[in-house]
């Protein structure tokens, strides 16, 4: 039996609401909970980072007990006395920084956020300290600052110490997750100076001040990821520093490529999924890395405002956002741990049986499973023998807390055509359910909407959800015994055997019998493109 085997969850921080590790964490129990072989499957969990808020982290998990945090004295964005973390690896010679732990966004209540007044000095007092210690290399994740004063605070405190101005200092090596210039439009300040707390006016002078800025300490205006933190990546730029995605940088710490060439599924996101995640950020970097290895990972993230044209083009094989699920925004983020882990989504499963037979009516079947329901037989029914469905199907039917299965006439396939049959089908199983489903997971690639319930299809889902798998055995075992039955009034035809699949069996019956009214007369009979007169 197929059953799910390697897993990679590989997701960074939902922002404001759970870090890359929770939100990994929460993953595994929904695969454990919802897949096919999800109980048995091996689940590699990678949270990841791209330079911002939580990156320490993900460093200190790839490195495992080869380095140590040190608080280090020095000052948050409006120059308050505070002590920061500075992760030291490499027996030393190595130091890992991480901007939003000095100067970052979430550091400062709303009513603090003013980029006229945040500074990056404390950040080069972090770096000043690592290479006072003799660090050879200090890395720096810039994400997540609160800043805008294009790393003035900063090379006040450290801009002598880059290699720029002292060849024996340290090697600069900046994990920025942009790629957005310093100045103009799509500049530092044009781009995230409002999220920092600038109205319209204010955005206008502290563009002014950044050009001023900029000639007079010599940035690089068009460097791309020189506006990244306010303008920090031009500064350190300016220092010698080396700009590299924060996705790369980590990856390879934690043998990402690897893991991915490994995996049989790939499933990674973030908290918003959007034009930025396809430029530089995270999600780009696993996707760059699953086209070269030819697979297709599934995004979960709190809300997506991407198009799917954009994202499948992109190499997606699909997005889940908990924004479907629970639109509100604070209860989404308040509750985004038990929404990514299942346990509070009612899931319907929906599958078909019989779509392509040349007689009898196509079955849809539509199931919600209990939290934590397992079986070791569950898989697609057509990797299941005939016992192994009987076997299923009263567990199923007992166990679930909602099922209902729907057969659709062949003179309907025939008025409809069959995929439009099989899709009303599952919509007339799913009006039937006595628990409304909060999400609807559908076999193949083609669904219509349903009561504006967020469905998505999963190809091959027959052997990868647990609820489709359900509703596949469901649908299966209604149809052969419909057919069955069906058989006595027409045994010339073996549909007890052929189930009235198109078995040579069956169109040889057709070309001595003739045709009944339950024979699809829309579909190729005879397999020869003869005509058959009815």
């Amino acid at each position: 039996m197929t059953k799910l085997t390697n897993i990679l969850i590989v997701p960074d921080k939902f922002k404001g609401s759970l870090s890359a590790a929770a939100v990994a964490n929460a993953l595994e129990l929904a695969v454990r909970r919802t897949m096919v072989g999800g109980a048995q499957a091996k689940v590699v969990k990678l949270p990841m980072a791209d330079g911002g808020d939580g990156s320490m982290e993900v460093v200190e998990e790839a490195l495992g007990g080869a380095c140590e945090r040190e608080l280090v004295d020095t000052v948050d964005a409006l120059l308050r006395p505070i002590q920061a973390p500075m992760l030291l690896f490499d027996n030393g010679r190595g130091a890992f920084i991480e901007m939003a732990k000095v100067c970052g966004l979430a550091m400062l209540a709303p009513e603090e956020r003013n980029p006229e007044k945040t500074s990056t000095y404390g950040l080069g007092v972090l770096i000043a300290e690592a290479a006072q210690r003799g660090c050879e290399k200090v890395v720096i994740g810039i994400g997540g600052s609160s800043t805008n004063d294009g790393g003035k605070g900063l090379m006040r405190a450290a801009g002598f110490l880059g290699r720029n101005q002292n060849p024996r200092g340290p090697e600069i090596v900046v994990a920025c997750d942009v790629d957005n210039p310093l100045l103009g439009p799509n500049g530092a300040t044009m781009v995230y100076g409002a999220q920092k707390g600038a109205d319209a006016a204010m955005l206008e002078r502290l563009e002014r001040r950044m050009e001023r800025w900029a000639a007079e300490a010599g940035l690089d205006t068009a460097l791309p990821g020189g506006g990244a933190a306010g303008g920090v990546g031009a500064a350190l730029a300016k220092l010698g520093a080396r700009l590299v995605p924060g996705w790369q940088l980590f990856g390879e710490m934690a043998g990402l490529e690897q893991k991915i060439a490994e995996a049989d599924h790939i499933i990674t996101g973030e908290g918003s999924f959007d034009s930025q995640s396809l430029d530089g950020k995270l999600v780009s970097g696993v996707l760059s890395l699953c086209k070269k290895y030819k697979k297709k990972p599934v995004i979960v993230c709190g809300r997506c405002t991407l198009p799917a044209s954009v994202w499948k083009k992109a190499g997606v094989a699909d997005v889940f956002a908990l924004s479907e699920i629970e639109p509100d925004a604070q209860r989404s983020m308040a509750d985004a741990a038990a929404l990514l882990s299942g346990g509070r989504t009612r899931i319907a499963g929906c599958d078909e049986a019989g779509r392509g037979c040349l007689a009898g009516p196509v079955f849809a079947a539509a199931v919600i499973l209990p939290e934590g329901f397992n079986h070791p037989l569950l898989n697609d029914s057509k990797q299941l023998t005939e016992a192994q469905r009987d076997e299923l199907r009263p567990i199923i039917e007992r166990e679930a807390l909602a099922w209902a299965v729907t057969p659709v006439s062949a003179e309907e396939i025939d008025r409809i055509n069959i995929l439009n049959a099989s899709i009303e089908g599952m919509k007339r199983s799913l009006d039937k359910l006595l628990i409304q489903p909060e999400l609807v997971l559908v076999d193949g690639n083609r669904f219509k909407p349903w009561r504006n319930t967020p469905a998505h299809t999963v190809v091959k889902g027959d052997a990868t959800v647990q609820a489709i798998a359900a509703a596949s055995v469901l649908a299966k075992t209604h149809r052969d015994e419909y057919m069955r039955k069906l058989a006595q009034d027409y045994p010339q035809y073996g549909w007890d055997r052929n189930m009235a699949y198109p078995t040579e069996e069956h169109r040889a019956a057709i070309r001595q019998y003739g045709v009944t009214p339950y024979h699809r007369k829309s579909f190729n009979l005879l397999g020869d493109r003869e005509e058959v007169l009815f």
